[in-house]
This record gives structure tokens, C-alpha cells and sequence, in this order.
């Protein structure tokens, strides 16, 4: 019963195509299990990201001092934006150990170069992190398709091999072959749309949490500057 269910099916198209064209179907099962592990993986890493440091932004105010910000950030300790302005709000506080303590025109110049060059290595940094895996959805994404069509193309010289050596052009003799051939374009699409799909979306939450990074630092930057600037000779 078992065996006239399966007659003719999907399943028996792939067990009855040849052993590279299984070698191919197994490589591009292979690559799509690869980018769904990396797309689940991605996803919760970038919902949970900014969903955390959408609620660190919402906790903080600029106006209420910059200590209260830093014990804040105390709460957020895996946050992008939390660990930005503890970046930037220790190489600010470092030279103000001293009360008193005073900065002349080319020192104030001097801190907020470094600061800005704390924000725009955190943004760099976070980047990397983010950005990592994307290169091999990226890649799983592109090759597929012509991984693919390699095996359309095995499968199409055994359907032709076969009308050789049994020395029919009968449709009973070219189908088998040439619905083995489709199966691997259809494996290859199915392993390549999902991962493009999933590339330019992480992508682009990429590009919004740099964004968000980069304008939180500008607005921290200027805070910053103006209590530099009050401590300036």
C-alpha cells in the first residue's frame, strides 16, 4: 500500500535520480538547513537588539545629568546604545577625576576628537557584529541557483543517455529523467529565495541600528561637548 502511495511521487523522482544528482540534491538540503539555522539565529539576535535598546532610550533623559544616564545604562549592560555612552562617557569622565579640573582650548579640542572616535568605533564594532553570517546567506543566496542548475543539467544528459541506450524518444523514457532534472532547480530556488529575502532585510536592520547609533552619539556628543566646553579656560 505504502509503495503505490508513494508511486510516481515527489519522493520517487529523487530516489531514482542518479548519484551525482542526489550528491547535488543533498548538497543544496544541506545549504538550506545552513540558512535557516543563520536566518532564525539572525532574527532573534537583531528583534532582541532593538527591542533592548529601544527600551534604554525610552528610560533616559540627556536633561537629568549624565550620571544618571551612566546608572541607567547599568540595567542595559548588552545594549548597543547602553554601551556606546558608557564608551563615550568614559574617556569623558577619565579627565575629570580631579574636581576643578581644567581644560584649555587645544585639550577641549583634543577630548572631543577622542570621543568621537570612541561613538564611531562602537558603531564599527557593532556592525562587524551584526554583519556576521550575512556573508554566508549572502553567498548560500547566490550559488544555489546555479548549484541547481548543474544538477537540471546531469539530470537532462541522463534522460538523453537514456534515450541512447534503450533507443526510444518514447515520453516514458525522457520524463523520469528530465522531472529528476527540475527537482534540482526547484531544491536550488527553494535554498536561494528564502536566504536573499533574509540578507537584505538583516541588512537593512544593519543600516537602522547604525543609524540609531549614530544619531543617539551625536546627540550624546553635543551634551558632552557643552560640559567640556564649561570647563574650558
Amino acid at each position: 500500500m505504502a509503495l503505490k502511495i508513494f508511486q510516481g511521487s515527489f519522493i520517487t523522482v529523487i530516489l531514482e535520480s542518479g548519484t551525482l544528482s542526489l550528491l547535488i540534491l543533498s548538497i543544496l538540503i544541506l545549504m538550506s538547513i545552513i540558512s535557516w539555522g543563520l536566518i532564525l539565529k539572525k532574527w532573534f539576535l537583531f528583534t532582541l537588539a532593538i527591542r533592548a535598546a529601544k527600551q534604554f532610550l525610552e528610560t533616559i533623559d540627556l536633561h537629568k545629568g549624565l550620571s544618571e544616564i551612566m546608572y541607567r545604562a547599568e540595567f542595559f549592560p548588552n545594549t548597543y546604545t547602553a554601551r556606546l555612552f558608557q564608551s563615550a562617557y568614559s574617556v569623558f569622565s577619565r579627565q575629570f577625576d580631579n574636581d576643578g579640573f581644567k581644560l584649555n582650548t587645544e585639550e577641549h579640542q583634543k577630548m572631543v576628537y577622542r570621543i568621537e572616535r570612541t561613538i564611531e568605533k562602537q558603531i564599527t564594532d557593532q556592525n562587524a557584529e551584526m554583519e556576521k553570517g550575512l556573508s554566508a546567506l549572502a553567498s548560500i543566496s547566490s550559488s544555489a541557483p546555479f548549484i541547481g542548475l548543474f544538477g537540471t543539467v546531469i539530470g537532462i544528459i541522463d534522460a538523453f543517455y537514456s534515450i541512447g541506450s534503450q533507443g526510444s524518444s518514447n515520453i516514458a523514457v525522457v520524463a523520469p529523467g528530465i522531472s529528476a532534472a527540475l527537482v534540482a532547480t526547484a531544491f536550488g530556488l527553494f535554498t536561494a529565495i528564502p536566504a536573499l529575502m533574509a540578507y537584505n532585510l538583516f541588512r537593512d536592520k544593519t543600516r537602522f541600528i547604525a543609524n540609531q547609533m549614530r544619531s543617539f552619539g551625536l546627540e550624546l556628543l553635543d551634551w558632552l561637548t557643552e560640559d567640556i566646553h564649561a570647563t574650558t579656560e
